[in-house]
């Protein structure tokens, strides 16, 4: 029995099972917000007069965070590779950060929301499009928690010296190559919110 574990830990993989696992979440999510976004645009096909809302101009500068974090995050990964935890320590607090102030800017998006009368459940309105704003942002802002979590983690092995270079760095990849997918699924979000808020 020990034998067969051992040549199970020793085995080739073309793809590794944890990154398998890791792209086949990314596909679940793809299709989640596809959907949503899909059931967006056919509840709107469906009104007569859809109503429109201003976008936050917030929104942008989140945009501008969340695109920088995926910099400073390969950074991390480059410099792990190189045996270079220091730097590497400098990247995951740098992504760590501009996570924890997408977030926060993202609560004064809805703040701003609110006081603008762009209520998550508004019985006045024609149509759902404010509540689709907040389901689709907050999902994506539960997955950047998820996503902060993964990257505390990551800190602690930085930290601790846990990787080596060229051997045993999967988790902080897998941590990047979610993080990237969490930004590049934003811009989409934003692009889609802004062209659907076109009057």
């Amino acid at each position: 029995m020990a034998t067969t574990g051992l040549n199970m830990a020793k085995r080739n993989y073309i793809v590794h099972p944890h990154k398998f696992n890791l792209w086949l979440a990314i596909i679940s999510l793809i299709m989640v917000f596809g959907g949503l976004t899909s059931a967006y645009l056919v509840a709107r096909s469906m009104v007569k007069q859809p109503e429109f809302f201003d976008i936050p101009n917030l929104l942008w500068i989140n945009t501008g965070i969340i695109l920088l974090s995926s910099f400073s995050m390969q950074f991390a990964v480059w410099r792990v590779r190189k045996g270079d935890e220091k730097q590497a320590l400098i990247g995951l607090l740098l992504t760590c950060l501009m996570g924890i102030v997408f977030l926060f800017g993202q609560y004064s998006v809805y703040q701003e929301m609110v006081l603008g009368g762009n209520y998550f459940v508004d019985p006045m309105r024609a149509d759902d499009s404010v509540s689709y704003f907040y389901i689709l942002t907050g999902l994506h802002g539960t997955h950047i928690i998820a996503g902060l979590i993964a990257l505390f983690f990551a800190l602690i092995k930085t930290g601790f010296k846990m990787y080596k270079p060229g051997k045993k760095i999967l988790s902080i990849e897998m941590t990047a190559t979610f993080w990237h997918f969490l930004d590049l699924l934003w811009v989409y979000l934003f692009v889609f919110l802004l062209f659907t808020q076109q009057g």
